[in-house]
């Protein structure tokens, strides 16, 4: 709830001003996903192994879209948006056992993730191009275990801090095309859980976002 406050106080004055130029519009886009964790646990209560090894792998494409709204003064704007994104990307768990590879191979799992997004972009145009950056706060709503099996449960926090920054292109007024990458300033967990023991877990995603917007 602060963070949302927060992000309202930023957008205020901007709209206090008779000559702003408000905007409203919808957009999608697709996303290109990955998890950044190299975690390493050890000494695991665990009939089948002693040791997980966690590490983030190749990026998967999702997608996004959603509502945003442009406060325009002289060149300078604010952009608000509301994006419903569903993101995933691929992790690379190893099993050990005696210091041996469990089945000889590491497993290459898939973790997704359903957001609610509201990114603050403040940017500034030039003719019809445009630079920007902000924050952005993610509420996740579901997500999938890395591991069903062996008690595996990551403890994901409801809400995560973030920035994009990015470039944009506005077409005969009506379009409007983005290309974002977004980072993560917090985690997505405070821990895993693994065989009924809690251990530290950081994992953290990071994503390019392209996108098209119609305004109304």
């Amino acid at each position: 709830m602060k963070k949302i406050i927060l992000l309202v106080i930023l957008i205020a004055p901007f709209a206090l001003f008779s000559e702003a130029q408000i905007k409203f519009g919808m957009k999608a886009g697709i996303t290109s996903t990955s998890i950044k964790a190299n975690e390493v646990y050890q000494d695991l209560d665990n009939a089948e192994f002693d040791e997980l090894k966690v590490k983030g792998d190749d990026a998967n494409i999702g997608f996004q879209g959603g509502f945003f709204t442009r406060v325009s003064i002289a060149s300078l704007y604010v952009q608000p948006e509301l994006l419903f994104s569903s993101t995933s990307g691929d992790v690379e768990v190893s099993r050990f056992s005696g210091g041996t590879l469990v089945d000889g191979a590491a497993i290459i799992k898939k973790q997704e993730f359903k957001k609610i997004d509201i990114p603050i972009m403040v940017g500034w145009k030039f003719g019809p191009a445009r630079v920007q950056a902000g924050p952005i706060a993610s509420f996740i709503i579901d997500s999938s275990p890395i591991l069903e099996a062996y008690d595996f449960k990551e403890n994901f926090n409801g809400a995560t801090w973030g920035y994009q920054v990015g470039v944009g292109l506005d077409i005969f007024k009506t379009i409007t095309l983005d290309l974002k990458y977004e980072g993560n300033l917090s985690k997505l967990g405070d821990g895993i859980k693994i065989a009924g023991q809690t251990r530290n877990f950081d994992s953290r995603n990071n994503q390019l976002i392209a996108s098209v917007g119609i305004f109304f």
